[in-house]
This record gives structure tokens, sequence and C-alpha cells, in this order.
């Protein structure tokens, strides 16, 4: 898998962006690992990492961001992993990671593959323009440490725990005829 990189930066074909989807279930997004790179981490730059709503298959508003130090970063490609604090996310709704720097060398990591670490697998956001993951080539990250909330583990709780008594009622059921 060949492995390529596009510039952030504003000034050349930024901000970059790349959506997920949440699925059938609420989660807390707690983090973003990124494959980036920063061509010269002690330029002094500075770059955002922002959570995005979508808005018709493009990037909305956005939910949180969070700046972090080109010093940060090697001139060889590595993780970032970008913290979010319990973001509650929506159940089967679309959300954008986004990539910027008007200040900085940041590069994202993109390939041919659909199946790359953690490939989003849905659309892109390059040069002002929007393209689906299997046309174009899609950035480089995971969603990390996403789990249910709260009230859905209650939901499935209470629903292995009403299959317990039905259970348990059905066999003491088949116990009383028998005798």
């Amino acid at each position: 898998m060949m492995i390529r990189r596009s510039s952030a930066s504003t000034l050349d074909n930024g901000p970059l962006g790349n959506s997920f989807s949440t699925g059938s279930a609420a989660y807390t997004l707690t983090s973003v690992d990124l494959l980036v790179l920063a061509d010269n981490p002690s330029d002094g730059g500075s770059f955002t990492v922002s959570l995005l709503s979508d808005s018709s298959i493009h990037p909305g508003s956005t939910i949180a961001t969070d700046t972090f130090h080109d010093s940060m970063l090697s001139t060889s490609l590595s993780t970032l992993s970008a913290p979010f604090s319990s973001m509650a996310l929506a159940a089967d709704t679309r959300y954008w990671i986004e990539l910027s720097t008007s200040t900085g060398s940041l590069e994202w990591a993109y390939t041919a593959a659909n199946d790359g670490i953690g490939v989003a697998n849905e659309y892109n956001f390059y040069a002002g323009s929007v393209s689906a993951n299997q046309s174009f080539t899609p950035y480089q990250m995971r969603i990390g440490s996403a789990v249910p909330e709260p009230s859905t583990w209650a939901l499935m709780l209470a629903g292995f725990a009403g299959l317990g008594f039905v259970g348990y009622r059905s066999s003491r059921k088949g116990a009383v005829l028998a005798h």
C-alpha cells in the first residue's frame, strides 16, 4: 500500500477533512488518531483538529476543536492522537474530522487503498471539493475509544435481564407441569 501526503495548509489545499458515521448506537468520542507529519517541526507553526457536523455530505459547523504545535510532530509519518473530552455523538449521524493550518507545515497521509489504518470509508474534503473515498484517496484516521452511551448499555442490560426472566419462568412452568 503506497502512502502519500496532502498539505493541510489553507495556503495550499487545506483545510482537509474526512467523514465518519456513528452507526445505529450513540457513542462517546474520546479521541481521533491521525497519520500525519510536519515538513518543518521547528517552524513555530500550529494546526487545529476539529470535529464538525455534516451538512449534506459536506463539512458543517464546528462542534469542537483543539490546537497543536508542529513541534509535537516529526518529519516522518506518525500517529497523532487528538483527545476529545467525551463528546456525545448521536446515532446514525455523519461527522467530519478537519485538519487546518495557516502557519505550519502539517501533512495528512492518504492512500489509494480504502482499507488502511482506520480509514473512515466515507467522504473526504480536499481543495474545497468533496469526494467519495471509493473514488478518491481517503485520509488515514481512526475514530478512537468511541464507546456506547450509558443509556445504550442500560437498555441492553435490561433486555438481557428480561430474556433471563422469561427463560426462568418457562423452566419453572415446565417443572410444575411434570409433577
